[in-house]
């Protein structure tokens, strides 16, 4: 099997899990996300360690896992986010890569239920909709077009495997997407336009963030838990960009 078709499988079965969290309800999107968090930290600390050395990091992941059911609440937020980096401090080694890190793992869960999900007051289907239409459209556009075109190194220094051409096809797709399935939201298919362009733009960040990290700290892949893609970090890369950039446009009066 081509590791296409493996990545293929591997999508689509994230995507049905992803598609009956929404339709069972605000609940289990929280639940997915907070799931999806632990295991974002438990890569983190795998990969940047320190935890043998303070055991307080062995916290993280339930952090994670617990930070979705007290989004209502915002002094428990803003103390776990207390907790999170202050216990990110120690050991020395790699202390500003690994708070980064797990900060910005906090504030793009708590962008995209809050903000994008609209959770706990309710649940909004059509932004996350959006969000992801526009990461798929441009990681698949971006992975067709480097594999096809790829000529021009887009960033050497934080990924060497991304061009130029990639970054075209993933804008180019993203647009072909919003055409055909989210025109006419708004009153003004410019500003569509640029939201579109917006968004795209801060998932291919998001997957540079990512190339640069794993280089940082010569690793190949995040993990190895989704076939074709390597671990869950490796999947949302473009993901956690995207929702720090959809939520400013949402809080600019942007959204769906």
């Amino acid at each position: 099997m081509s590791n296409f078709s493996l990545r293929l499988i591997s999508a689509s079965i994230l995507l049905l899990i992803v598609f009956l969290a929404f339709y069972i309800g605000p609940k289990a999107v929280s639940v997915l996300s907070g799931l999806v968090g632990l295991l974002l930290y438990l890569e983190t600390l795998k990969g940047i360690g320190g935890y043998r050395n303070n055991k307080a990091l062995l916290a993280l992941p339930l952090i994670g896992l617990a930070c979705p059911f007290f989004l209502d609440n915002m002094v428990v937020t803003i103390l776990f986010l207390a907790v999170v980096s202050i216990i990110s401090l120690h050991p020395k080694e790699l202390r500003w890569f690994r708070l980064t890190t797990v900060s910005y793992i906090f504030v793009s869960q708590y962008l995209f239920l809050k903000i994008i999900c609209e959770i706990p007051e309710g649940l909004n289907t059509h932004q996350p909709a959006f969000l992801l239409m526009v990461v798929i459209a441009s990681d698949t556009g971006g992975y067709i077009f480097g594999k096809i075109f790829g000529r021009n190194k887009l960033a050497p220094k934080f990924s060497p495997n991304k061009t130029l051409e990639g970054s075209l096809g993933a804008f180019i797709l993203a647009t072909f997407g919003w055409f055909l399935f989210f025109r006419g939201f708004s009153e003004n298919l410019i500003l569509e336009f640029i939201l579109v362009i917006l968004v795209c733009a801060c998932a291919q960040i998001g997957d540079l963030l990512e190339s640069y990290a794993k280089r940082r700290l010569a690793m190949n892949d995040s993990g190895t838990l989704i076939p074709g893609h390597g671990g869950i970090f490796d999947r949302l890369d473009s993901i956690l960009g995207a929702t720090f950039g959809y939520s400013l446009m949402i809080a600019l009066g942007f959204g769906i």
